[in-house]
């Protein structure tokens, strides 16, 4: 056994990641993908053997027969009859019979007759007749969810196209270019910039106590210096109840955006050199686990200890000033993202730790709300950073969830009325809100919207900013749901982000908040029907801001390389010659580099990581190389082994 004196090494980076297996991360690998699994399933009856060799080839997606037939069984999806389902079903059909209904049962999204149980009970040896059938059930016996009576006139049948459009890239932060309600629950690029006064600029971070690193940072101090109602938070408990809640002992909270290395900043007080080495690479937490633990399909924490390193020792994960500030918005995206991790575990004592940090989040945003001198930039700006790097991993249920609650304290606290209040009931719409079947947004009410902020937020002009980023955007989606698209129409939303631009540039050209806007314009430019232009814009404009906030190896980054290849393709399908080769080179080099991060560190299932596979997959075979394109999954295997990791 090692001495317990010794240091206990810390997760390195490795080859891949063991996931966590539950319910929820088996919903968001399967999830987008439900429609196309029941067509292949029920509709053409295809064995589950060759679904999943397809699912594999196709998308990258190598899960086992136990998951496959777990979320079958979630889905409710069944392509044949066992007896209990037969009787079930003449149950309903000699209901429907007495009622004087149309005897038709849905089984498992198909209609079932009389006919149908005739003909079972002669294929069955074993049954004498209809009576004996529904002898092995009991009155009381529930019916199972997929099988219910049809209620309406039967239609036939339109199973889902097998594919969708050519690999949709994935909606972002960077700006969808659709948004594929039908591939995956949410789409997550309905996040409006965040204000670029969200947090001050770098304000002596360091200069703090010792204790800083176990004991709650900021809330309780802002907590006496601001009024708070913390019914808003808990109804039931007072607020020397609340204080108690916060001041018991914690875990320690360290800042996993992590700040960047410690010769990149000022000098640390002394004391800080007695808990952190940083010539020590087994008392860092590397930044690839950071990433792989913030996943969809999270990697897994194996011991709980890992969540109370010290606040410096999590490696170069960001150089974004805006994430590193120690404000009240910094601290709030840090408790939004240890929730994200604490709630994804199945360690229970792992999770016992996911509503005190969501609980801490919500009071520092509430804190910010309280904020008299700038309340709105601040709130907003903090959840369009969170919006951000939550999208980054594929948390789209996760910031739906935060959403909903930052809407609840905002509803409380300022009213129905005020223009923060619908600002950030927008946001959380904006995630529920896509797709050709959803109504257009209310262009009217989103300008009166930017009025409002203009007159109750005078001082500064970043919420304007972000109520006028939020009605171009709904421009620009209301033009997307048309069944006719005209290039013309988007003209106005593209001249409308084009000034925001220039405008969030006054603020910081490096600011997360001016690469948003710059991204979104890009796409504007693109359905404007310069695809040439928009890739100019990513690579003049976005790739270089990003380079300055992040590194390489960092989530944020992996999805403006996946939205430059996106565009590549696109203007390759213009070209031929040699400027197609080059385009489809290019964006080849790249998606290789980004689908071997995804798998490796996000995970195999995680959306992020389908998205490029389809899009490395599609520009193979714009290539002519069929064969590559249909052992890629081989390829990315091979990448996550010791010998294949670059």
């Amino acid at each position: 056994m090692r001495p317990s004196n010794l240091p206990r090494p810390r997760p390195q980076p490795s080859s891949g990641y063991k996931r966590v297996q539950s319910k929820q991360t088996r919903d968001v690998a399967f999830g987008p993908h439900k429609d196309r699994i029941e067509k292949l399933y029920i509709h053409e009856e295809r064995p589950l053997n060759w679904i999943m060799d397809y699912m594999r080839r196709e998308y990258g997606i190598n899960l086992s027969v136990k998951q496959y037939k777990s979320q079958l069984k979630t889905w409710g999806l069944r392509h044949k009859l066992t007896k209990r389902d037969a009787a079930f079903i003449l149950r309903l059909l000699d209901q429907a019979r007495s009622e004087g209904r149309d005897e038709v049962v849905i089984f498992s999204g198909h209609p079932r007759r009389r006919e149908d149980i005739t003909k079972y009970i002669q294929r069955n040896e074993k049954l004498v007749d209809e009576a004996d059938l529904l002898s092995c059930i009991t009155q009381t016996d529930k019916i199972p969810d997929y099988i219910y009576l049809q209620t309406l006139p039967v239609e036939p049948q339109q199973p889902p196209p097998s594919h969708l459009p050519p690999t949709p890239p994935s909606a972002s932060s960077f700006g969808s270019l659709e948004s594929h309600a039908s591939f995956r629950t949410i789409s997550p690029m309905k996040v409006p910039i965040p204000s670029p006064e969200s947090s001050p600029r770098h304000s002596g971070e360091f200069a703090h106590e010792l204790n800083r690193a176990t004991t709650l940072p900021g809330p309780v101090d802002a907590a006496e210096r601001l009024h708070v109602d913390w019914s808003i938070i808990h109804g039931d408990n007072t607020p020397v109840q609340q204080q108690a809640l916060l001041s018991r002992s914690q875990p320690a909270i360290p800042n996993i955006l992590g700040p960047f290395w410690r010769a990149q900043r000022e000098p640390i007080p002394s004391g800080w050199c007695q808990l952190w080495d940083n010539n020590d690479p087994s008392e860092q937490w590397p930044s690839d686990f950071t990433h792989a633990v913030l996943s969809a399909t999270p990697a897994v924490v194996e011991e709980i200890s890992d969540l109370d390193l010290d606040i410096y020792r999590f490696g170069n994960n960001t150089r974004s000033r805006q994430l590193n500030d120690k404000s009240l918005s910094a601290d709030f995206v840090m408790y939004c993202l240890y929730w994200l991790i604490c709630a994804g575990q199945n360690d229970a004592r792992i999770q016992s730790r996911a509503e005190y940090y969501l609980t801490n989040a919500r009071f520092n945003f509430l804190c910010m709300l309280t904020n008299e001198s700038f309340p709105a930039g601040e709130c907003l700006g903090a959840l369009s950073i969170v919006s951000v790097l939550f999208d980054c991993y594929g948390q789209w249920d996760r910031l739906s969830e935060l959403l909903t609650k930052c809407d609840e304290l905002t509803k409380k606290h300022c009213g129905l009325d005020n223009p923060l209040t619908m600002t950030i009931e927008f946001k959380k719409n904006m995630l529920q809100r896509s797709g050709a079947g959803c109504p257009p947004h209310d262009i009217a009410r989103l300008s009166d919207i930017v009025t409002q902020m203009q007159i109750a937020f005078s001082e500064s002009s970043a919420p304007a900013l972000t109520a006028r980023y939020n009605l171009a955007w709904a421009m620009l989606e209301n033009e997307l749901k048309r069944e006719v698209r005209a290039p013309e129409n988007f003209e106005p939303a593209r001249r409308e982000l084009l000034d925001l631009t220039h405008q969030w540039e006054q603020f910081g050209d490096d600011r997360i908040e001016t690469i948003m806007a710059a991204a979104t314009l890009a796409r504007a430019t693109f359905y404007c029907g310069d695809a040439e232009g928009a890739e100019a814009i990513i690579v003049q404009s976005v790739l270089p801001r990003v380079r300055k906030n992040f590194p390489e190896q960092h989530a944020y980054s992996w999805e403006a390389k996946h939205r430059h290849a996106f565009f590549l393709f696109q203007l390759a399908k213009k070209e031929t010659g040699a400027r197609r080769r080059d385009h489809l080179q290019l964006g080849e080099q790249l998606l290789r580099e980004v689908v071997r991060n995804r798998h490796r560190i996000l995970g195999e299932s995680n959306p992020k990581s389908t998205h490029s596979f389809q899009l490395l997959r599609d520009i193979l075979k714009a290539q002519g190389r069929i064969l590559e394109a249909d052992t890629l999954s081989d390829w990315c295997e091979q990448q996550q082994s010791p010998s294949g990791v670059h």
